[in-house]
């Protein structure tokens, strides 16, 4: 189970024997259609009919963009998103060079009246790339989109904040980024070093603190609960920490350990993972803390 907390009033309830009865591995949720649903039935072909269909509405849907940057500087054990690991800069310039040809012909299927109001850069790493690099992607995507302009338009990144510092963060700003995502997962030590990533409380507090000065709307930290040596106590200052840092969203993710699929969970050992009766505490508790100090789902 996966949740996202935000400040609010409702408090949500949980039901043990629910969770239990439905704690079994599904898709993953980070594309729609999911995975399974994919098919090479759907090409080329369908896409542009797709296209033109949507062009043809009487009103016109905005668009959506998403931009994938798949490059780490070193590996998250638990990770199971589509990167690269690699320090060669070279390689992300060969990556940009063929992600603007691919802008290039989507931008093409589209009528240039429609905006693009939504705009996300996820990772790996966006912040792989420097602000010269980011600044020329910017400048990519509003030479194809209608890039809106809209104080209600949402243009989000996620950061690690490992490679990142303040003067990163204003300059996202300053190319309309409104909304800021970090990945912060666990901060206890010896969490950290059983999934290979090590990152300081102050360096991510450095980072909300300068999205806020910079004018972000949405400031949003991740945490994950079921990692490898995580107890009800580790945990919980942890979420004490991240609270006293007030980000806007609190997004909590339920780790699923599947080495066979994903080949970096194979360095987890799996006798540390939580039992599933303390991963169901380690939610409660998320819970409970989150909705004490005023966000809810």
């Amino acid at each position: 189970m996966n949740v996202t907390l935000m400040p609010a009033f409702a408090a949500p309830s949980i039901d043990s024997e629910l969770l239990a009865r439905y704690d079994v591995l599904g898709p993953r949720y980070t594309s729609y259609p999911t995975a399974p649903h994919f098919t090479p039935d759907f090409g080329a072909a369908q896409l542009r009919a797709q296209a033109d269909a949507s062009n043809e509405d009487p009103i016109p849907h905005a668009l959506s963009l998403y931009i994938h940057a798949p490059f780490c500087m070193s590996p998250c054990f638990y990770c199971g998103c589509n990167r690269v690991i690699t320090r060669d800069r070279e390689k992300g310039e060969l990556y940009l060079a063929r992600l603007y040809r691919e802008i290039e012909m989507y931008s093409a299927l589209f009528d240039r009246d429609r905006s693009a109001v939504q705009l996300h850069l996820g990772g790996g790493t966006p912040n792989f790339y420097d602000v010269k690099q980011m600044t020329e992607i910017m400048d990519v995507l509003a030479r194809h989109f209608s890039l809106s302009r809209s104080t209600d338009r949402e243009f989000g990144i996620e950061l690690d904040p490992r490679y990142a510092d303040a003067n990163y963060v204003h300059a996202l700003a300053d190319m309309g980024f409104n909304r800021l995502s970090m990945g912060i997962q666990d901060f206890d030590p010896e969490v950290q070093r059983a999934v290979n990533r090590e990152q300081g409380v102050e360096e991510t507090r450095i980072l909300i603190e300068a999205g806020r000065r910079a004018g972000f709307r949405s400031i949003s930290g991740d945490l994950i609960y079921g990692l490898p040596l995580q107890t009800s106590k580790r945990f919980a200052t942890t979420l004490d920490i991240v609270l006293a840092m007030r980000p806007d969203r609190i997004a909590a993710y339920s780790y699923a350990h599947l080495p066979a699929q994903f080949k970096p969970q194979r360095q987890i050992n799996a006798s540390d993972l939580p039992t599933p009766e303390t991963k169901l505490d380690l939610l409660r508790l998320t819970v409970e803390k989150l909705t004490a100090a005023g966000y809810v789902y």
